[in-house]
């Protein structure tokens, strides 16, 4: 599932220049505006909530319905392995989620104490929802 995310990827666009984390900076409590959460586990494995339904683009034909806040979890990876500028989610069934077809890619806005995740949304905006990392898991 995590390779279908990869070919996305080098789709939907070119080099990240907000930076690399590697999987111990990305570990952790991500938090956005209006109470979006996203926290990755040491594992590989993801939790969600809070998120807004227009801040995500998915890889494949049929997301979640509706206009609201996404919830649901799976796993997630960095796309180039042991540093990137991007983290691939992969969701399993649950939640917002009616089956483990669905995929997204969060992008690196900022590195340092406190880095930057971004859902990139419309290829002509440089950014899109945000998420900022409040507790490190390292």
């Amino acid at each position: 599932m995590l390779s279908l995310i990869g070919l996305f990827a080098l789709v939907r666009c070119g080099a990240n220049e907000g930076g690399e984390l590697s999987p111990a900076q990305v570990t952790g409590v991500w938090t956005g505006a209006d109470g979006g959460r996203v926290e990755f586990g040491a594992d590989g494995r993801f939790e969600m909530s809070g998120i807004p339904r227009s801040a995500v683009v998915f890889a494949f034909t049929d997301p979640p319905p509706g206009e609201g806040k996404l919830s649901g979890g799976g796993e997630w990876e960095l796309a180039d392995g042991d540093r990137s500028g991007t983290v691939e989610l992969g969701f399993d069934a649950g939640g917002s989620f009616s089956d483990d077809s669905q995929s997204a890619l969060l992008e690196v806005k900022e590195t340092g104490d406190r880095p930057v995740l971004y859902f990139a949304v419309d290829p002509d905006k440089e950014y899109g929802y945000e998420v900022r990392r409040v507790r490190s898991d390292e």
